[in-house]
């Protein structure tokens, strides 16, 4: 695949403080990259200088091999949309809204209308047609919104957190249709979220986004299960972080061997460890995983899941489905727990 996006040294300020330092990435023809972190990292300003809507301080865009400038900027947003958290949408009916877009690139009466019934149809919105958008819900604002933008066959497709705002169907529905314009249209999708299962459902790649820097970069589970630091271990919520050692091939933490290290040099770690990947138990767990024996601390239930801390040397957080186990664990209890090696990350 060959890049549709390239940046480099791309910086944003204001006055003079810097909410985008110099970047460089690119992005392939197809891709979908997930855009994640905390508010105020720079996320929405970066989108919107790569949509062109926002000018850059410093540095280059290049958009379809072409680089962005004053006189290219209209033809290439043309080939671009955008969408907002926040539904916009005029007083007037469902498909005038959508056909908007269109009206804005001059395209004709007949074309817009072949279009805009279209989109409805795929989207199973042709009822809807003729409704004021007055009388959308969230959701089907939201629906409309994204028609608007996809009405207009974009190359490259900006999504600015585009279900913060929605209950769990709605979400689920406009996440299909992301998919569904990726998968059929090969459109290139970057997508800013907060909700960091949805960026490991839909995203090729995962940015981690921080103070107006990448800190890191790469497929889910890289990002998910192989942190580069600390920072962004808490952050993509891994809950058992240990300061620990490597010696004799071997990476210990309060006197817990966590897995083997025959290949990293003695010394000082991070150890990193999701508590979705310890298993919990009242009796000895499989001799083939890691396994310590360790008291209950506290133990708090959590929807479908169970939340136990376990003092074994060192505090560990375990999650579990309740269900699953069955069981309740009362502080001061004697339980088991282990993991696989492999689940274990050292930086």
């Amino acid at each position: 695949m060959t890049d549709i996006i390239s940046v480099c040294g791309l910086a944003k300020s204001y006055g003079k403080k810097e909410v985008v330092h110099p970047l460089n990435f690119s992005v392939k023809k197809g891709e979908i990259l997930a855009i994640i972190g905390p508010s105020g990292a720079g996320k929405s300003t970066l989108l919107r200088m790569l949509d062109t809507i926002e000018p850059a301080s410093e540095g280059e865009i290049t958009l379809f091999g072409e680089k962005v400038t004053k006189h290219s900027t209209h033809n290439l947003r043309n080939r671009m949309g955008m969408l907002f958290q926040k539904t916009v949408l005029f007083d007037r009916t469902v498909e005038e809204n959508i056909a908007l877009g269109l009206s804005y690139r001059h395209v004709s009466h007949e074309e817009r209308q072949k279009r805009v019934t279209e989109i409805l149809e795929e989207m199973g919105m042709s009822e809807y047609a003729r409704r004021s958008s007055r009388t959308l819900s969230g959701g089907e604002g939201q629906r409309v919104s994204f028609a608007r933008v996809l009405v207009t066959k974009p190359e490259i497709l900006f999504l600015d957190e585009p279900t913060a705002n929605l209950d769990p169907v709605a979400t689920k529905l406009l996440e299909e249709m992301i998919l569904h314009e990726n998968r059929v249209n090969k459109t290139t999708i970057i997508i800013n979220t907060h909700d960091q299962s949805q960026s490991q459902r839909l995203a090729d790649r995962v940015a981690v986004m921080m103070n107006g820097e990448f800190v890191q970069i790469g497929s889910a589970d890289e990002v998910f299960y192989h942190p580069t630091n600390e920072r962004v271990a808490k952050f993509v919520g891994v809950q058992n972080l240990f300061t620990g050692v490597v010696r004799n091939g071997n990476a210990t933490s309060g006197g817990v061997v966590f897995c083997p290290a025959p290949h990293v040099p003695d010394g000082i770690v991070q150890i990193m460890l999701r508590a979705e990947d310890i298993s919990l138990s009242k009796t000895e767990i499989d001799p083939g995983r890691i396994s310590v024996q360790g008291r209950v601390v506290s133990s708090d239930r959590a929807g479908a899941f169970l939340h136990v801390l376990v003092d074994a040397g060192c505090i560990f957080s375990v999650i579990c489905p309740f269900r699953q186990t069955g069981d309740t664990y009362d502080p001061g209890e004697v339980v088991h727990i282990a993991w696989r090696t492999d689940a274990v990350h050292l930086a």
